[in-house]
Parts: C-alpha cells; structure tokens; sequence
C-alpha cells in the first residue's frame, strides 16, 4: 500500500496562490485601464504640443521669408513694395508689415583733417539708410492687428546705400520705366546736399 505523503505547508500555500490567481480580478482591471489611460493622455497631449511648436515655427518662418523678400524688393524697386494696410498671404497665413527708414551717422576713432564724410575711394556714408522691417503674423491668421512680440514675428534691420545697386537688373529696371531716369538724377540730388 502506497500512502500519499501530505503536502508540506509551501506546498499548500504555492497551490492556494495559483488557484487565486487564475483570473484578473475586477480591481486589476480598473488600475489596467486607468493606466492605459494616462498613457494614451500623456501622448495625445505631447502630440498636440509638437504640432503647435511646429506650426510656430512655420509661421516665423514664414514672417522671415517675407521680410528678407520685402528687403530685396525695396533694394530693387521701392514703388513696387505692397501696401502696408493689406495683409500679405504666404503659406495660407497673412501677415502685416512695417518699414522704417532713418539716416545713420558714423563717428571714427582717427578723424580726416578735413574732417568729411568720405572714405576709401571717396564714398560718400551721409547717403547710407537704416532700414528695419517688421513682419508679423496677422489677426486673421491667430496673430495680432498691430505689431506685438507674443505672435510669430520678425524683424530685419539692413545699412542700405541707395545708389549702390547690387543687382544690375535694379538699374536697368529704373533706367527703363518711364521717369526713371529723372528718379536717379533727384535721388543724386538729394543725397549729394540739395533741397
């Protein structure tokens, strides 16, 4: 006759955890969904974060497009820029803009004994400009009517000399539009002293 041993105490405590064991309980599921649900949370809202950090930056972007565009277009042919009170579109935004024009003034360290504006090869620096452009990211668009620092924005400050012409197509265009000629000789004029 073969007797069964009894089963040693680990033994009946390992076999009672197995048969608790068999099933999630009610309470586990709960924690698992709320879990779940915090994970699934946290994603969502870090998504959502990154698709408005990057819509941001496509909108400054895009305000630094336009005012390097806006600073070519006044360096070629000022007449041509847009009108300030209409937005500009660029990318399915509009923007607003400003330009700002002021004389500038150097002072040097070893002064000429004439004491004129001219260096080097007789450059004269009294016809040098400081020009600024704003461009900021319109009403419309979720910008703002007027300039303010909180909305996507750019601003471009350029030295410009009004008679050196970078571009050899500016001088032609001027040249060849009617009263062109006359707009040179008057900006000569009023650079060089006159009234």
């Amino acid at each position: 006759m073969n007797r069964a041993t009894p089963p040693t105490c680990s033994q009946r405590r390992r076999q009672m955890q197995l048969e608790a064991r068999r099933g999630l309980t009610f309470l586990e599921a709960i924690l698992a969904v709320v879990l779940l649900a915090m994970v699934a949370t946290t994603l969502s809202s870090s998504v959502s974060f990154m698709s408005k950090t990057q819509k941001r930056l496509d909108q400054k972007l895009g305000a630094a497009e336009l005012a390097n565009r806006l600073v070519l277009q006044y360096i070629d042919e000022r007449d041509s820029l847009p009108d300030k009170t209409l937005p500009i579109e660029y990318d399915m935004d509009l923007y607003h803009w400003t330009l700002e024009e002021s004389k500038v003034s150097f002072e040097f360290d070893d002064q000429q004994e004439d004491d004129d504006s001219r260096v080097g090869s007789g450059v004269s620096l009294d016809r040098i400009k400081l020009i600024t452009i704003r461009v900021w990211l319109g009403a419309d668009s979720g910008g703002s009517r007027s300039y303010a620092p909180s909305v996507p924005n750019v601003v471009v400050t350029r030295l410009i000399d009004p008679l050196a012409f970078n571009n050899p197509d500016s001088l032609n265009t001027l040249l060849a539009k009617p009263g062109g000629i006359e707009t040179l000789f008057e900006s000569l004029l009023n650079l060089e002293g006159g009234p």
